[in-house]
């Protein structure tokens, strides 16, 4: 008799058969209990996997990079950077990292599957393009999660994010101290949470320090250096007045900027100061080198395998908690993009 065979006579699915004759989640304790038994009784009981005791050195943890469209994780580095961070310290933890990309213009119930058929002890979601109902297909995996820069407020699930409202902050701070108070604001046309937070980060420091919100300093556009820089480009043909500085919701963004102003005759910093986010590597390598708000790669990896690894740990004491969300501070590498005024 077949798998399928066996299945239809206990009345579930082949797939959850293979699962609990594999000992692999998905499936109630009692349902497997009681497939478990019947298997045995029908005189199948060879077809039961035996049951191996774990090594923890063999355990696994998925990094899943969830791709909705592309724009923003193909054109920036920051996963490879995290990854590194990521597999030393899960590592040191006694984890393998195993990488997935998951294309959400394919079946991404097909995908999740997938990954519970590898039976990793729990999955790091990078949800830089993820939406709400992206993640709502994630809510009912069999073993534990935490999503990574992404916070996800309205959904009660663990997360590890960058505090980018304070990020902002602290470029608008220091472009104060510098004299600036005419300062704009060039913004991503391609949505993800991260620059919408960004963006308000910049509006209410704005407001902190009682500075006017002047709607004809900010600017969307696209997110990439070759479509920021052609977009600014055009801008910088049209507007008549420019504030002293500019704040971006990305370093991608910002090296646009810095060559559209220099193909427009402006020079930065002399004719306006230029902050970008996030401190790519090669933010210290352009002309001028760009000051830029720094997200530690590092302790950010670092967070987001410690709290998987908590969901873990309580798991296996069947002690389930509320929610955390983490949040991961930023701090301002100034450099030479922004000009003291008199």
């Amino acid at each position: 008799m077949t798998n399928k065979e066996i299945a239809k006579l206990l009345d579930i699915s082949p797939a959850a058969l293979s699962l609990i004759l594999n000992h692999k989640p998905g499936v109630s304790d009692q349902t497997r209990a009681n497939v478990l038994q019947k298997v045995t009784e029908m005189g199948y009981g060879h077809l039961i996997k035996p049951v191996k005791k774990e090594n923890v050195a063999d355990q696994t943890i998925c990094f899943v990079v969830y791709l909705k469209h592309g724009k923003i994780l193909n054109q920036h580095p920051f996963f490879l950077l995290l990854m590194e961070s990521i597999e030393s310290h899960a590592r040191k933890l006694g984890y393998n990292i195993t990488l997935i990309t998951m294309d959400a213009n394919s079946s991404v119930t097909e995908q999740i599957d997938s990954i519970i058929r590898l039976n990793p002890k729990g999955i790091i979601l990078f949800a830089t393009e993820m939406l709400d109902e992206d993640l709502r297909l994630f809510m009912s995996l069999p073993f534990p999660y935490v999503a990574i820069d992404n916070d996800f407020p309205y959904l009660d699930v663990n997360t590890v994010a960058i505090n980018n409202q304070l990020g902002t902050y602290q470029a608008i701070e220091y472009l104060v101290q510098q004299g600036h108070q005419n300062i704009g604001y060039f913004h991503s046309s391609d949505y993800i949470s991260s620059f919408a937070e960004r963006k308000e980060g910049y509006i209410s420091a704005l407001k902190h320090f009682n500075l006017k919100l002047n709607p004809d300093y900010m600017f969307d556009v696209r997110y990439s250096e070759e479509g920021s820089y052609q977009d600014i480009h055009k801008i910088l043909q049209t507007i008549t007045t420019l504030p002293t500085a500019f704040v971006c919701d990305d370093d991608t963004i910002a090296v646009g900027a810095l060559r559209a102003f220099t193909t427009a005759g402006y020079k930065v910093p002399d004719d306006v100061s230029l902050i970008g986010f996030n401190d790519r590597p090669n933010s210290a390598i352009t002309q001028p080198p760009l000051t830029s708000v720094n997200v530690p790669k590092g302790s950010f990896g670092s967070a987001a395998v410690s709290a998987l690894v908590s969901l873990i740990d309580k798991k296996e004491r069947n002690s389930w908690d509320r929610s955390l969300k983490t949040r991961i501070g930023t701090q301002l590498s100034i450099r030479e993009s922004v000009r003291k005024l008199n």
